[in-house]
């Protein structure tokens, strides 16, 4: 009898978040016989001026190694992630060519609104910077589920700088995103609130990949995996990443 396969997943956690945000598809992952790895993000899960010291380079390492971990341990792996660690799957991806499969959950790939477009590049390109180093958030997390809401554990503020590591990322990241060709499952909703709904269709569009499935969302926001879809991110996603 051949030796069963070990499949990995490695889950990638957002912008300002913990791996926590993660936990309703890690648990079914593992359940369904998984080895699951979620890494925590440089600068994340402690405070948010540390967030300011890091660049992309640095979430980027913290998940390339998480990678380099599993693969030591599992024979394919899968990946995971939701809003940055979208972006930082379709990063992995383009590297990693042996990668099974992906799951991209509210991805960023552009922002839109004019915060995003004009007021935040003039902030962190002048002396703004020094006296308006922090966005607030003022409307609380990006998630319709009001016990959820008040449950989520990320900071409550966001480095200026670092919304522009985000921004400089999208650009590293975007021509990249022809020459993924591996199956790719994407989830978004139109009530997002964060990342553009349009981002599902460019997606769609401009990957390189034969196989892609969409699944829109009719009551979540951004962090889908804490909404009040919640279960049905991980009944798509678990679907999704069992071998044929």
């Amino acid at each position: 009898m051949s030796q069963a396969i070990r499949h990995g997943i490695l889950a990638i956690q957002g912008f300002t978040a913990t791996p926590d945000c993660l936990e309703s598809l890690v648990i079914p992952l593992r359940q369904k016989g998984f080895i699951v790895s979620a890494p925590l993000l440089a600068g994340h899960g402690t405070t948010a001026e540390d967030l300011a010291k890091t660049t992309w380079h640095d979430w980027y390492g913290s998940v390339e190694k998480a990678y380099l971990d599993l693969k030591k341990k599992t024979d394919r792996i899968s990946v995971v992630g939701i809003s940055l660690g979208g972006l930082l799957t379709l990063m992995l991806a383009s590297e990693h060519h042996e990668i099974d499969r992906i799951a991209l959950l509210a991805t960023p790939v552009f922002l839109t609104g004019f915060l995003a477009e004009k007021v935040l590049p003039v902030v962190a390109n002048s002396f703004l910077k020094h006296i308006y180093p922090y966005q607030r958030k003022w409307a609380g997390p990006a998630i319709n589920d009001p016990v959820a809401r008040d449950q989520f554990k990320c900071y409550t503020k966001m480095p200026i700088r670092s919304i522009m590591e985000i921004v400089n990322f999208q650009k590293e990241v975007a021509p990249r995103i022809p020459h993924i060709t591996i199956p790719t499952l994407i989830i978004h909703s139109p009530y997002d609130t964060t990342a553009p709904f349009a981002n599902m269709a460019y997606l769609k569009e401009h990957l390189g990949s034969s196989e892609i499935k969409t699944v829109t969302l009719e009551k979540s926001d951004h962090v889908l995996t804490l909404d009040y879809e919640k279960d049905l991110v991980a009944q798509e996603v678990v679907r999704f990443f069992i071998p044929n």
